[in-house]
C-alpha cells in the first residue's frame, strides 16, 4: 500500500532512534521504549526491543554495562567515538570548519555560534589524529587578521542578551552609560534600532530621545537597561543597511578619492598583489629606481589614514591637495608629543572635522 512503512523500514528507523537515544546517555530497555513513543513510533514489546538491541551489540560502539546486581535490568551504552566515526566528517571540511571558527574568533561574536560550537570541537579533534593534508596544513599553516584588532571587552551574558533583545524588538529604553571606566552614570532615553560588532567589540545603535541623535554606544560601558513601555519608540525611517551604506560604521571621513604617492619598495611588495583598490596602479619613476609612482581609489575612511601613517616613514603623499595637507598636520601633531614634555590634544580633529 502507498505510504505504508513497511515491517523492515520499521525496523531501521526504531534501531536508528534507539542509538540515538544512547548516544545521549545509557539507558535501560524500559527507557528507550518510552523515548520512542515520545517519538511518535508505532509500539513494540520490551522484548522485541531487547533483541533488536542484542542483534546491534558489538555494532557502532553498542555495549552492555555491568550489571551492579543479577536482577538489575539491562543498561545499554554506548561507545561515543566509535559510534562518531559513523559521522565522520571528510578532512577537508574538518579542516574548513576550524579554520572559520580561527577567523569568527577574530570577527565575533562567539555567542552566535554556540549551537555549533560541538561540531568546531569534532573537527578540531579529528584533526588532531589525523597524519592527512588537511591535518598538516592546520599544523603548518598560520592564519591571522589583516590588522590589528581590540581583544572583545568581558561581558555578562545576561546584560549582552538583553542589550540585543532591546535592539531586536526596537523599544523604548532606559539605559545607564559611563563615558569611560568609572565615570558616574549618564542616564539616556532613546529607542534601541540596532547592533553592529566592529571586531569583537558590541555596539548598541540607539537614537537618543534628548536630541534625536543616532548614537552608538558600546555594550561594555551600559551598566543597565530598561525597557519604558510609557514611552513610543521612536525608529522613523532608520535602515540599517542605509546606516551602514554611508560609512557610519566604518570611521567615514569622507567620499571615495584618488590617492597619489610615492611609495618605496617595501610598500611596493605588499600591495602589488594585495593591491589597496581594484584601479591601482603602480609607475616607475626614472630618477627614483626603488620607489614607485602609486594612483589608487580609496575609501577615505580611519583605516585608510592608519594604514598610511603606520607606513608614513616609506612614502610620500602627492594628492589630492586636502588629504596631503591633512596628512601632513597629523605627522606634525604626533612629532609634536614626542617633542613637549605633555601630551598636546588639538582643540580640533583633523580627519573628519
Amino acid at each position: 500500500m502507498e505510504g505504508q512503512t513497511t515491517k523492515g523500514e520499521s525496523l531501521t528507523i526504531r534501531c536508528i532512534y534507539m542509538l540515538l537515544a544512547l548516544y545521549e546517555r545509557p539507558r535501560t530497555v524500559a527507557e528507550l521504549e518510552a523515548y520512542l513513543q515520545e517519538k511518535g513510533l508505532a509500539q513494540v514489546s520490551r522484548r522485541s526491543l531487547q533483541r533488536n538491541l542484542e542483534d546491534l551489540e558489538g555494532h557502532f560502539g553498542l555495549y552492555r554495562e555491568e550489571r551492579e546486581a543479577a536482577n538489575a535490568a539491562d543498561v545499554w551504552n554506548l561507545a561515543q567515538q566509535d559510534f562518531e566515526k559513523l559521522l565522520e566528517l571528510e578532512d577537508p571540511v574538518a579542516l574548513a570548519l576550524v579554520i572559520a571558527e580561527q577567523q569568527l574568533k577574530q570577527l565575533g561574536p562567539m555567542t552566535v555560534f554556540a549551537p555549533v560550537q560541538s561540531l568546531f570541537e569534532r573537527a578540531r579533534e579529528q584533526l588532531a589524529s589525523r597524519n592527512t593534508t588537511a591535518s598538516l596544513w592546520l599544523k603548518r599553516v598560520k592564519v591571522s587578521a589583516a590588522s590589528h584588532r581590540l581583544v572583545g571587552p568581558e561581558l555578562a551574558s545576561e546584560q549582552s542578551q538583553r542589550l540585543l533583545d532591546v535592539a531586536l524588538r526596537q523599544v523604548a529604553i532606559r539605559l545607564h552609560y559611563h563615558p569611560h571606566q568609572g565615570d558616574p552614570a549618564q542616564v539616556i532615553r532613546a529607542t534601541a534600532l540596532a547592533v553592529f560588532y566592529r571586531g569583537a567589540v558590541a555596539y548598541l545603535i540607539v537614537r537618543d530621545h534628548s536630541n534625536d541623535r543616532v548614537r552608538q554606544l558600546p555594550f561594555s560601558r551600559i551598566s543597565e537597561v530598561r525597557e519604558v513601555v510609557t514611552e513610543d519608540a521612536r525608529v522613523g525611517d532608520f535602515d540599517l543597511d542605509t546606516y551602514a551604506a554611508s560609512g557610519a560604521l566604518a570611521y567615514r571621513f569622507g567620499d571615495p578619492f584618488r590617492l597619489e604617492a610615492v611609495v618605496f619598495n617595501s610598500i611596493r611588495r605588499e600591495i602589488e598583489d594585495a593591491p589597496l583598490g581594484e584601479d591601482q596602479e603602480l609607475l616607475e619613476l626614472a630618477d627614483q629606481p626603488h620607489c614607485r609612482l602609486l594612483r589608487v581609489t580609496v575609501p577615505y575612511t580611519l583605516n585608510l589614514v592608519q594604514w598610511l601613517l603606520a607606513r608614513a616613514a616609506y612614502l610620500k603623499i602627492i594628492g589630492p591637495d586636502d588629504f596631503r595637507n591633512k596628512f601632513q598636520e597629523e605627522l606634525r601633531r604626533a612629532l609634536k608629543n614626542f617633542e613637549s614634555e605633555e601630551l598636546c590634544v588639538p582643540a580640533e580633529r583633523n580627519f573628519g572635522s
